[in-house]
């Protein structure tokens, strides 16, 4: 659990006065919208206006901690991004993990049937499929949140089992991973001796371009015909 402490007690009091210091405190307006506090518990509204609040922060107090919590993924998904569910115990939030543990088991109901999440490490990252559709929020999280080798793994087999294909080598230095020529390589390299990898295979087409496929999904010979098929031949035979 974290514990919060004032700014005096854990700096000196000539810093603490220094204006140029910004201490990065919890933003407790902020936390009460996902904390569910005693009184009011996740799944139920919280009820804090008063007659010096003003209507547009009565109405965000009206909404439950899990509302907000899923008003939060969507809009991180209208941006393109995923929202890591471990970045509420920072602050302006500093949520608890039994906190954030009750948020994540109230976004199953149908009320957030839109509400979808990837793991990735042990990690949980939320996505609104309203706004960003699985195939790219899956690129994402290997983007974002990935070292290159389980990236370029990942999205090999994501590849060959949701299309089927194999993918283009070249695709690695295009968006959303951006990786360099000799990045690709020198991952290569490493994944051909680590066991995690042992199924992310190269394959050539006859003009030699490169392909990756995983041969736990796709055997030697499919992916060689796949690969020649949309490297050479469907621009020979349109």
């Amino acid at each position: 659990m974290m514990i919060e402490q004032s700014a005096s007690a854990s700096i000196p009091q000539d810093i603490a006065d220094d204006a140029d210091i910004a201490l990065e405190q919890p933003d407790i307006s902020r936390r009460r919208w996902l904390l569910p506090l005693s009184e009011t518990g996740v799944g139920r509204s919280a009820n804090t206006s008063t007659d010096i609040v003003e209507e547009p922060v009565a109405e965000i107090a009206e909404l439950s901690a899990e509302q907000h919590l899923a008003n939060a993924i969507r809009q991180c998904s209208k941006e393109g991004e995923l929202l890591a569910i471990s970045t509420l115990y920072d602050a302006p939030y500093s949520l608890t993990e039994e906190d954030i543990a009750q948020l994540e088991t109230a976004l199953k109901s149908d009320e957030f049937i839109d509400i979808a999440h990837l793991s990735l490490n042990g990690e949980d990252y939320f996505y609104s499929d309203e706004f960003m559709s699985d195939n790219f929020a899956q690129l994402q999280l290997l983007n974002r949140y990935a070292d290159i080798c389980t990236a370029i793994a990942g999205v090999v087999r994501f590849e060959c089992e949701t299309y089927p294909r194999p993918l283009k080598q070249s695709m690695l230095m295009s968006e959303p991973f951006q990786y360099t020529a000799s990045e690709i390589e020198d991952a290569l390299t490493l994944m051909k001796t680590h066991p995690d990898f042992q199924d992310i295979q190269q394959v050539l087409a006859s003009n030699d371009a490169p392909y990756l496929f995983s041969n736990t999904l796709m055997s030697y010979g499919k992916a060689r015909g796949l690969t020649e098929w949309i490297e050479v031949e469907q621009h020979e035979n349109p």
